[in-house]
């Protein structure tokens, strides 16, 4: 339930601030006093489209704050439990802001939120039907959406099973779309693949062969320098003459001459001695080294030509041996899965057709229910209109074959349209083609009559749908709000007293001008104050005494006709 809203900002509003009650909520006012505003204004804090131009004159940003109550709103719970978004004492905060720059900030909660979140939040606390929102009965595609809405604790959960149904069939249909393609495809792409795989399985690359010969090759190319090296540092240490090895030698033989005369000149002698024996295995490691040592250009010729080899692997299938690699195993699991198409396709079509069979026994069943709760629509809906004066009206909910090639779509296989004939004589037609605004008005306000037990919306807002009704009419659809009201929140925005005079709280929207700037206010109502309005309503003067006593007589009748209907 809508327990208050605050505007700032909005068109001719400099600041609002509205508490609304529960039951039937009624906002009235002059031609251009500022209704529509308030209502623009619920549509821009629940998430719809909006442009700068709602920022009123002179102001750098307009801003909307909703409060609601969502005790028993446990769809919207649900939602805000998806979003991470917590609700204490079950009190809801909604707002939005927009600035010139065109910079929209939403918040859930306090919770920065986008539009997107904002409005799936707000669909399950308010439903709000314009003078021009009754247009979508004129469309076709929507005429199921009512009927499901209509029968939904039989329908949607078979519904829901069949469209857990078609997502199997939509992904194995795509999935046997694709992949596949002509015989002629497949052995172009199966010849392309083996190519590649046997080109680089015939190099027989190693992981890491190519920094080995990457390393061999520096030895290679530095033989000559190595060799000068390593003999000249074999003779430094163990040539002929005066070398290193024997030149320590001789000094630890020295030292160890002298060793038992102070503890210094043995350590001497041990460093000596282990500097010996250091040398003496580096002098091996170096005959060993120039031992091995040789220069073998046909080797060097090899190790390029083995590059050079990788090289080209690397530029066609990749930047690095690892990535060559990879390549070929990729290559081999799609070689795999085209030599293996024709059992993959004929696997595919197997659950295609055991998917295909499973859905439509559940659409005949689905169909079934849909045509037993279009009888009891039907009758339901013939009942609304009479009701409300349409008692020749003759309503039909025709189903049609679908143009869909037999293949199973979202939803079911059902294609239906609601049929109106609203004079007697006159055959049925779709709406778009019989029925008036009046009547659309009508037919709209008896679908949310015959919903409201079933509808889990908390809030429902009525923007001046009474447009073309009047006199005995117009009590009637005053009527069916307040019953609508019983189980739900109704706020109306109407300029007919006979549905003003049955509202339980009264809303006067007034616009004044102190020559500077126009204001809109909104003043709530108490009981004389509903009469004076009620009887400007009706003779544009609320000072009319016969105005006034008809406006006492007409709202007391109301109050009456309200405790009957609601047992009190």
């Amino acid at each position: 339930m809508l327990q208050r809203l605050f505007i700032e900002n909005v068109a001719l509003i400099e600041r609002l601030d509205i508490e609304f009650h529960a039951g039937f909520n009624v906002l009235s006012g002059e031609t251009g006093a500022g209704k529509s505003i308030i209502i623009d204004a619920v549509n821009f804090v629940l998430g719809e489209r909006a442009s700068r131009e709602l920022i009123r004159h002179g102001a750098q940003k307009t801003k909307v704050e909703a409060v609601f109550d969502i005790a028993d709103c446990g769809g919207t719970k649900a939602v805000l439990a998806e979003q991470g978004i917590d609700c204490e004492d079950d009190t809801l905060f909604l707002s939005r802001e927009l600035s010139l720059a065109g910079k929209n900030l939403c918040r859930v909660n306090g919770i920065l939120t986008s539009v997107t979140i904002l409005k799936a939040v707000s669909d399950t606390l308010v439903d709000i039907h314009g003078q021009h929102e009754h247009q979508s009965l004129l469309a076709p595609e929507n005429h199921i959406a009512f009927l499901d809405a209509y029968a939904h604790a039989e329908i949607l959960p078979i519904r829901d099973e069949l469209n857990r149904i078609y997502g199997e069939f939509a992904a194995l249909r795509r999935e046997r779309l694709s992949g596949f393609g002509s015989v002629a495809e497949r052995e172009r792409q199966i010849d392309i693949l083996k190519y590649q795989i046997n080109e680089i399985g015939a190099a027989g690359i190693e992981k890491d062969e190519e920094d080995a010969l990457q390393a061999e090759k520096t030895l290679l190319v530095n033989a000559e320098r190595i060799m000068l090296a390593v003999e000249t540092a074999y003779e430094q240490l163990n040539g002929e003459g005066s070398s290193a090895t024997a030149a320590v030698d001789a000094a630890r033989h020295n030292m160890e001459s002298v060793s038992g005369y102070a503890k210094e000149y043995a350590e001497a002698a041990q460093k000596l001695a282990d500097a010996y024996y250091a040398l003496e295995d580096v002098g091996y490691a170096l005959r060993d080294m120039k031992g091995g040592l040789e220069f073998d250009p046909q080797r060097l010729d090899q190790i390029e030509m083995r590059l050079e080899t990788l090289s080209d692997l690397k530029r066609k299938y990749g930047g690095t041996i690892a990535e060559v690699l990879a390549f070929e195993q990729e290559a081999q699991e799609k070689l795999d899965a085209l030599l293996q198409a024709d059992a993959r396709a004929a696997k595919l079509d197997e659950k295609l057709a055991e998917a295909k069979k499973r859905y439509f026994s559940l659409a005949q069943r689905l169909t079934a229910l849909r045509e037993a709760a279009a009888e009891r629509l039907s009758g339901d809906v013939l009942s609304q209109l009479r009701a409300l004066g349409m008692e020749k009206a003759a309503f039909r909910v025709a189903f049609a074959a679908p143009q869909d090639n037999g293949e199973p779509q979202e939803n079911g296989m059902d294609a239906l349209e609601f049929l109106l004939s609203a004079n007697p004589g006159e055959p049925l037609k779709p709406l778009a083609k019989v029925a008036s605004g009046g009547e659309l008005s009508r037919i709209m306000l008896g679908f949310k009559a015959i919903f409201a037990d079933n509808d889990r919306i908390g809030t429902l807002i009525f923007d001046e749908i009474d447009t073309g009704i009047s006199g005995r009419i117009a009590g009637t659809v005053g009527e069916k709000m307040v019953g609508i009201a019983g189980a739900h929140q109704v706020i109306c925005v109407t300029h007919l007293p006979q549905i003003a005079a049955l509202a339980d709280v009264h809303y006067l929207v007034e616009k004044t001008d102190d020559g500077m700037a126009t204001h809109v206010a909104v003043r709530l109502l108490d009981l004389d104050g509903k009469y004076r309005r009620i009887a400007q309503m009706m003779d544009g003067s609320s000072d009319s005494p016969l105005a006034l006593e008809h406006a006492k007589t007409l709202v007391d009748k109301a109050e009456k006709a309200k405790k009957i209907r609601r047992g009190s």
